[in-house]
């Protein structure tokens, strides 16, 4: 495995790329002009972006957040940007939280590992594979949420019908025939 580890980011985006129904997601992380930018599925970034929030309200009851950190970042705080050259696809995300020091963790692994004894999975060999781990702040969490949650929700509108997507070209719903 190859580990990369980013401890206190300068910004932290989840967000997408292209026009709606060509998107490519992102999940980016800068530190001092140094850029990791990881390939995610749209429902990766809804369900990051959700449980983000969950995890850091559940986690203030212990740890209140710092007085002086701000929950309200500038959206580009947050924001995907070009070039977007991802080293690798996320296929597991987790998170996890540093108490002493107030960081949260956000881990990004190319391999999905199986729960019971810890093996990777999909035919990795040990040394395939990396798991990025990106420690950043409250406010930098909850603003990479709030792009990732703007993001999913900027895609094409659902047919009212069908659900699907509908193209801006035109939609044939499966229901008006």
């Amino acid at each position: 495995m190859s580990i990369i580890e980013l401890d206190g980011v300068d910004s932290l985006g989840a967000g997408a790329i292209g026009e709606p129904g060509q998107r490519v997601f992102y999940i980016q992380a800068d530190k001092r002009g140094s850029r990791l930018t990881v390939l995610v599925e749209k429902e990766q970034v809804a369900l990051l972006a959700q449980e983000a929030v969950a995890f850091l309200d559940r986690i203030a009851e212990d740890h209140p957040e710092p007085p002086g950190e701000s929950t309200a970042l500038h959206p580009s705080a947050a924001q995907v940007t070009e070039p977007a050259v991802p080293l690798f696809r996320a296929r597991m995300i987790g998170l996890g939280f540093e108490p002493d020091r107030g960081l949260v963790l956000l881990e990004l692994r190319e391999h999905a590992q199986d729960e019971d004894d810890e093996t990777e999975v999909l035919g990795a060999d040990d040394d395939d594979g990396y798991i990025a781990r990106i420690f950043a702040t409250r406010a930098q969490v909850r603003a990479m949420a709030a792009r990732g949650t703007d993001a999913v929700a900027g895609g094409r509108p659902a047919c009212p019908l069908c659900e699907f997507p509908m193209d801006p070209a035109g939609h044939i719903c499966p229901r008006w025939n």
